[in-house]
């Protein structure tokens, strides 16, 4: 299995190819900078198809290629949250505005509706969700994240979207969720590493012990991404270029490619 980490600045994009060929694109950001797209991408190294898209935050960095994406590839599953609707969600951002690609991912959920009978083909790779409810849990965005945990081989990895603290106290209270935590060797911050995705009881109580911890993160903006720190102490670190590491982020490594096979796991950036 291979996990492919986008660099598209403050926002979120990973492409997971499965040994059998099928594809999970976990988010659609993209980066205004250097103009990387994943509906041009994709296309250019062939694919045209996604078994699955998945969206973890209901925030335009997510998801702001996907009027681009849903005219280049087919999407066969659409992953979400699914206790906001299209027009709920239109209205949970009603304050702020909706953005194109919100828009379209409201749009999307209404041709996105039936029940799914079975999964993709991810031979070894398998994976596990969970999210708070809306309105009953929590009425933002960031709380209604959808936390995704894949696991293949030796790699176990959690995409908790811009999950806050409340919210993962929340999820804490399930003990499959906090078996799911138990498990993780690399930690994709959430919220970009800001202060306000960050949870002490994640680490200390749940007992998520992570190797490594990935920031998919612009330069620093704002004094609350200063959390690297706080992350690389509750790694016990991963061995790259004959040292060990703590934290990687698209900032400063770039695009950030880990490999698992049935013996091992491997991390490379600028791939």
């Amino acid at each position: 299995m291979k996990v492919q980490i986008f660099d598209v600045e403050h926002g979120g994009c990973a492409l997971v190819t499965a040994d059998t060929g099928a594809r999970m694109l976990i988010d659609c950001g993209h980066n205004a900078s250097t103009g990387f797209r994943p509906s041009t991408y994709l296309p250019r190294i062939g694919v045209t198809y996604l078994d699955e898209l998945v969206i973890t935050n209901y925030d335009e960095d997510h998801v702001s290629d996907l009027p681009n994406l849903i005219r280049s590839v087919g999407i066969g599953i659409l992953t979400r949250n699914p206790t906001v609707s299209g027009p709920q969600l239109l209205d949970l951002k009603s304050e702020t505005g909706a953005g194109p690609g919100i828009t379209s991912l409201a749009r999307m959920t209404g041709n996105y509706t039936g029940s799914v009978t079975s999964r993709p083909n991810y031979g070894a790779m398998t994976y596990n969700a969970f999210w708070n409810r809306y309105p009953f849990d929590f009425d933002d965005e960031n709380n209604l994240s959808f936390v995704l945990f894949l696991h293949c081989y030796g790699l176990h990895m959690v995409f908790p979207g811009d999950l806050e603290t409340a919210g993962w106290r929340a999820l804490l209270r399930n003990p499959s969720f906090v078996r799911q935590l138990q498990q993780v060797n690399v930690f994709v911050a959430s919220h970009h590493g800001r202060v306000s995705g960050c949870c002490e009881e994640v680490f200390r109580e749940a007992g998520c012990s992570p190797q490594i911890v990935v920031f998919s993160d612009a330069g620093i903006q704002y004094s609350t991404q200063t959390t690297a720190g706080w992350y690389g102490s509750r790694c016990s670190g991963m061995v790259y270029s004959g040292a060990n590491r703590y934290v990687f982020s698209t900032r400063q490594d770039g695009r950030i490619l880990l490999e698992a096979t049935a013996t091992t796991t491997t991390i490379q950036t600028n791939f």
